[in-house]
C-alpha cells in the first residue's frame, strides 16, 4: 500500500497540521515506509503465539490497593477561604 500526495496531505490535515511541499513528500515517504514495515508483520504467522500483556513476565505479587488517609485533607481545608464542612466553598457559576 503507498499513500498518495492527497492522502498525506488529508491526513496532516486531520492531526491539524499544515505542511510545505517538501514536508508532503518527506513525511510521505516515511509514512508509506511505515506501512511497508506493518505490511511485512501483517505476513507473520502468530497462530500459535499466545497472547502477551508484556514483553517481559512479572511473577512478583502486587500488594492490595488500600485506602489511606494521607492528612493532607486536614491541610488543604486549612487554607481554603470558604469551607463547609470537609467541603471546599466556591463561588456560584453563571
Amino acid at each position: 500500500m503507498s499513500l498518495s500526495k492527497e492522502e498525506v496531505i488529508k491526513i496532516a490535515k486531520l492531526a491539524r497540521l499544515t505542511l510545505t511541499d517538501e514536508e508532503v513528500e518527506k513525511y510521505g515517504t516515511d509514512l508509506n515506509a511505515i506501512l511497508g514495515y506493518v505490511e511485512q508483520l501483517q505476513e507473520l504467522d502468530t497462530k500459535d503465539v499466545e497472547p502477551m500483556i508484556g514483553a517481559i513476565k512479572h511473577n512478583k505479587d502486587l500488594r492490595q490497593d488500600q485506602a489511606v488517609d494521607s492528612g493532607l485533607q486536614a491541610k488543604m481545608l486549612e487554607n481554603a477561604p470558604d469551607k463547609d464542612g470537609t467541603a471546599i466553598k466556591v463561588p456560584q457559576m453563571s
